[in-house]
């Protein structure tokens, strides 16, 4: 778990010039359900990650380890909310998390 969690913080750290762009985080071919949480995770978390990052914690996390991923990832620059907080590691428990 703290591998990936720095991999993901790693990718989060990288200066702006190599920081994927929206349109390069779709790219990568990872299809995003409709749901609450969907757009929190557009505007916030595609501005540092491509979708390809979701692939390595899918049917891996659990709704606990992922609000402690996006928690993470608000103590690097993610500009979420304590509700948007909730709301999107619902939406990545719901989708990409443990079955």
């Amino acid at each position: 778990m703290l591998y990936g969690m720095l991999l993901l913080c790693a990718a989060c750290t990288t200066t702006q010039q190599s920081m994927p762009t929206t349109g390069n985080a779709f790219a990568a071919g990872v299809e995003l359900p409709v749901g609450e949480g969907r757009e929190i995770l557009v505007t916030e978390c595609l501005n540092c990650h491509e979708l390809a990052a979701l692939e390595l914690f899918r049917d891996f996390y659990d709704r606990d380890l992922w609000r402690s991923l996006v928690i993470s990832m608000r103590a690097n620059g993610a500009e979420v909310d304590d509700t948007e907080v909730d709301v999107l590691s619902d939406y990545l428990a719901r989708h990409f998390g443990t079955q």
